[in-house]
């Protein structure tokens, strides 16, 4: 099952193109949920899909933040500033395309419940990145961006 989270303005689209598919074995549901009811959602998933892009390239997707702090693993789409976040081989993946996005996800469930699996590699280092607080964050990826270089 995969479950789809928010209700943008192209919520409708994205939901016509998915009854239009033809796949076997998944089900796609949309739905916009409380804070608290979005938690336990992530917490009960098994790999996070973050479908963000930065028109400016410069921001963050907080749904990332949201599923780290959940210890969920993500698969991501690649652009210049998501490795801020996604520590790529560590606590996600990240994908340009269908096909790449293809890739990831039947890598990490090709071995799925096994203790030494790839998703469960991705867990841990997901568990790590959800420790990280704002803070820490800032201090490491933001600041020295304002702050003056002595050299």
């Amino acid at each position: 099952v995969i479950f789809i989270t928010g209700k943008g303005p192209q919520r409708e689209m994205y939901e016509a193109r998915m009854r239009r598919m033809k796949l076997r074995h998944v089900a796609f549901r949309t739905l916009w949920l409380s804070f608290a009811d979005y938690a336990t959602l992530l917490g009960s998933a098994d790999l996070g899909l973050c479908l963000h892009t930065s028109s400016s390239g410069l921001d963050l997707p907080m749904k990332v933040v949201d599923m780290f702090g959940c210890e969920l693993p993500v698969c991501a789409v690649r652009y210049s500033t998501i490795h801020e976040l996604v520590d790529e081989g560590n606590n996600g993946l990240l994908f340009d395309d269908a096909d790449e996005l293809a890739t990831c996800l039947l890598a990490l469930f090709e071995d799925f419940g096994e203790e030494d699996s790839r998703l469960k590699q991705l867990q841990k280092g997901a568990q790590s990145a959800g420790k990280i607080r704002w803070a820490d964050n800032w201090e490491r990826n933001a600041l020295p961006v304002f702050c003056e270089d002595d050299n």
